[in-house]
């Protein structure tokens, strides 16, 4: 099997998303990410029906666990990726990068026009990442009512340096 591995989640796999999603969060400092969402994930039925509907990704490590995944949704002619991890114990192998790299060619085939996110601006396995992957950082003007209103939850719960970041397919 080639490496890394990134593959559409199967029912099987679901179970082992939030341990990954709990993991990773915990890399953030708490000024960024309170402790009261330290624990907070994805729900189930929201992993559930992105797996039915082919719009969640995993990776794979090279002992064959799940490593990783990222979950991606539409509106318009525009993919967002709502959520991605990689647990930090496979950091820095290439996973969360061919998982962005799945997302991006999910969209693309379906004739989308962008792939956007909201992410940290100064955390380096944030925007400066997904800078690295061709995202580039919108301004206010620029957003479209999703990524707003995605803003605007962020921030009523209390995340602060958040940005949205788009992705021309």
């Amino acid at each position: 099997m080639p490496f890394p591995d990134i593959r559409l989640a199967t029912t099987a796999d679901l179970p082992t998303l939030p341990a990954i999603e709990r993991a990773a969060a915990g890399l953030f400092p708490a000024d960024d990410l309170p402790p009261a969402l330290r624990g907070r994930v994805t729900p189930l039925e929201d992993l559930q029906r992105a797996q039915r509907e082919s719009r969640l990704w995993v990776a794979i490590a090279s002992d064959g666990s799940v490593a990783g995944f990222a979950l991606a949704s539409t509106s318009g002619q525009r993919a967002y990726l709502d959520e991605m991890d990689v647990h930090p114990a496979h950091a820095r192998r290439g996973l969360g990068r061919a998982l962005v790299s799945a997302v991006a060619d999910w969209a693309r085939a379906q004739g989308l026009q962008s792939l956007a996110l909201t992410t940290f601006r100064h955390l380096p396995w944030n925007a400066p990442f997904y800078e690295r992957l061709g995202f580039r950082p919108l301004e206010e003007a620029g957003l479209c009512p999703e990524l707003a209103a995605a803003l605007a939850r962020e921030a009523a719960l209390g995340l602060r340096q958040r940005i949205a970041m788009r992705l021309p397919l």
